[in-house]
Order: structure tokens, then sequence, then C-alpha cells
């Protein structure tokens, strides 16, 4: 199973699939010099997935 949580400092384009296009983008923004990204994280789907597994209550909820 992979990682649930990374920061942007680990994040780059090739993880878009698992952190979404705005997680890669802000992950790619913090390793270039002069631009201010807030120090922050991304949720994998990885996690959301095993949440949803162990939930499933939480599914049923959202396809309300």
């Amino acid at each position: 199973m992979g990682s649930y949580v990374l920061g942007f400092q680990e994040i780059d384009q090739t993880q878009v699939a698992i952190v979404g296009g705005k997680g890669a983008h802000l992950g790619e923004l913090s390793r270039i010099e002069g631009i201010r990204v807030p120090a922050g994280f991304c949720v994998t789907t990885d996690a959301f997935r095993r949440i949803m597994a162990e939930a499933p209550s939480i599914d049923e909820r959202i396809e309300q």
C-alpha cells in the first residue's frame, strides 16, 4: 500500500494520479526558486480508498 500523506516537497507531476492536479502543481511550484508556497501536504487516493473500504457508511452518505 502507498503513502497516505505526501508533503509538497515530495510531489511532482508524475504523481498526479495519487494527489490530483492541484496537489501535483503545488508540489512542482514548491521546488521553484523564488516562488513561495506555504508548507503543506496532500492526502493521497490510497488514503481515500482505505477510508471508503473501512467506513462504507461514508460512501452511502456521499451517494445521497
